[in-house]
């Protein structure tokens, strides 16, 4: 089975013919065909990783990015509210 090669450009291929050729069988496996790859593969246990208990560093590290992360949100509601606050007294002042 051969299947015609066309130039995308000039005749493109529609949906009907992408799933026409999607639906061929071209190659059937055997049915027993996972079984057989699955007793080939060798049996080992998941890994489970190791509890780790944090370091100093690590709470640290934690703390800074929090200490960070509240020290901007303060300063961006801060510049909201003052853009806001300059709307409203240029409202006012109309």
């Amino acid at each position: 089975m051969t299947i015609p090669m066309t130039d995308p450009l000039t005749d493109p291929m529609t949906d009907t013919d992408l799933d026409t050729l999607l639906q061929r069988a071209l190659l059937q496996p055997p049915p027993d065909f996972a079984q057989r790859v699955l007793r080939q593969l060798p049996r080992q246990p998941i890994p489970v990783a190791p509890a780790r208990q944090p370091t100093l560093w690590s709470r640290l590290r934690w703390l800074l990015a929090a200490t960070g992360l509240l020290g901007g949100g303060v300063l961006g509601l801060s510049q909201a509210g003052g853009f806001v606050l300059g709307l409203w007294l240029g409202a006012a002042a109309l």
